[in-house]
């Protein structure tokens, strides 16, 4: 009999032990559900946004790089009006024709899900039309897209460019400027620049 009044001197002890142990109620799986969505609601979009920025910044060193090295093969860094262009001489003609000619495998601007992300703009001006907003790439040497006076553009403007990459000859400092625009408009926090002679 001294076993059966252990077993049941130890059964008591579980019996009380688990009647102090519970587990969640309704209410704080609740409380708990709200915090874990409020965490993913914050941190998705920043997350997404600095993808987007890590994206952007690789692009513009290996358009930089890209560029650097067709100012060393020798094109003309002399911005010549595209529609007089030749891609055998003119830097800027040259580098539109190869980035065009990559298609999709080339830059494709991550603020832009259509085909207007993989566009290639090669113009002495800055595009104008919402429409034809966010390419890929603007080769210019529209003097308010060099790096330095890239803020003096109106902030509508500097949008329509969100997510592109530039590349503003700077006949001034005799450079290349490349960089990006941010999904606010902003450029991007560096620059690099190829120099030009």
């Amino acid at each position: 009999m001294g076993a059966d009044a252990g077993e049941a001197s130890q059964l008591r002890h579980i019996e009380v032990r688990l009647s102090g142990e519970r587990g969640f109620s309704v209410l704080e799986l609740l409380v708990i559900i709200v915090i874990v969505c409020v965490v993913i609601a914050i941190g998705v979009p920043t997350l997404h946004s600095r993808a987007r920025a890590a994206v952007l910044d690789a692009n513009m060193r290996t358009l930089a790089s890209m560029v650097s090295s067709q100012v060393l093969e020798g094109y003309s860094t002399t911005f010549n009006p595209p529609v007089n262009g030749s891609a055998d001489y003119y830097l800027n003609d040259h580098l539109a024709m190869a980035l065009k000619t990559a298609g999709k495998a080339s830059f494709v601007n991550p603020y832009v899900g259509s085909s207007q992300g993989h566009s290639i703009v090669n113009s002495d001006s800055l595009p104008a039309d919402p429409l034809v907003k966010a390419p890929a790439v603007v080769v210019t040497n529209c003097a308010n897209a060099q790096y330095d006076m890239f803020d003096s553009l109106p902030t509508a403007s500097r949008r329509l460019l969100a997510g592109s990459l530039v590349v503003a000859f700077n006949s001034t400092a005799k450079t290349l400027d490349v960089f990006y625009v941010d999904g606010k408009g902003n450029k991007s926090p560096r620059v690099v620049s190829a120099p030009t002679g």
